[in-house]
């Protein structure tokens, strides 16, 4: 078993809560390019063969996974970059010069 550091315990924390906000809920940008999307790929379907269709999907999938990497990497960048900053907030001393 691999030993997470609190950081890691943390993170992985976070990104359990922020999996379950529905989006489409909260952004109307999400809301409305998530249903142009289902439209463009419903027509794309239509379009294509049985064989290509399958392709499609793993193209899909694909980019999803995609991009819930970079979620995972843009969160944890700016995790830490807050964590950084609190630390230097508090570690702070004004001097005269």
């Amino acid at each position: 078993m691999k030993k997470e550091s609190l950081f890691e315990s943390a993170m992985d924390s976070m990104e359990d809560v922020s999996l379950n906000i529905p989006l489409q809920q909260i952004s109307n940008d999400y809301y409305y390019s998530d249903i142009a999307a289902k439209e463009y790929e419903d027509e794309l379907r239509a379009a294509l063969p049985q064989n290509l269709q399958l392709i499609l999907s793993r193209l899909a999938d694909k980019n999803d996974e995609r991009e819930a990497a970079c979620m995972a990497v843009s969160y944890r960048q700016g995790f830490s970059d807050s964590i950084r900053f609190i630390m230097q907030a508090l570690s702070w001393e004004p001097s005269r010069r």
